[in-house]
């Protein structure tokens, strides 16, 4: 008689010992909760929020400029920018230095949007963080590092 092969717990699944497999579960869930919340307290979408916190660090930003800077995808900027300044949370302003060159910036009605959202996203940034102590805060940065750099160099 055939002995029935051991049945596997979930940890010990060989995917969870991919760092990518791991690094992708944990960015999906966060994406979602993300967009939950945003969704509950504000209606923005995460792209949205993710424009609003550049605008608000950057300043008027051509969103060729934003792509570099954030590695976003430019077609799916490009619709959610089209889309917002439709529903008048952003507006496309001609650059001072360059006429042909376009700029975002927020209006007011998109700044009272990422207001509202703000403490949410703010309280929930917190818990995550806070869930870490001062060590580990500094080293899963300094791990993130040095993964880009890793990643950098293996497609050099």
């Amino acid at each position: 008689m055939a002995s029935e092969a051991p049945k596997m717990a979930p940890a010990d699944i060989p995917l969870n010992s991919m760092l990518t497999f791991r690094l992708s579960r944990l960015h999906l869930r966060l994406n979602a909760q993300a967009a939950r919340i945003l969704k509950e307290s504000s209606g923005l979408s995460l792209m949205q929020w993710r424009v609003f916190v550049m605008l608000e660090t950057v300043g008027q930003i051509a969103p060729s400029e934003m792509v570099r800077r954030t590695g976003f995808d430019k077609g799916q900027l490009s619709r959610v920018i089209k889309g917002m300044i439709k529903e008048g949370l952003v507006r496309s302003v001609s650059s001072e230095s360059d006429q042909r060159l376009h700029l975002i910036d927020i209006t007011e009605k998109g700044a009272a949007l990422f207001e509202q959202a703000r403490p949410h996203m703010r309280s929930r940034q917190n818990h995550l963080l806070d869930s870490l102590t001062d060590s580990e805060r500094a080293a899963i940065f300094k791990a993130m590092d040095k993964l880009e750099l890793a990643m950098e160099e293996l497609e050099d």
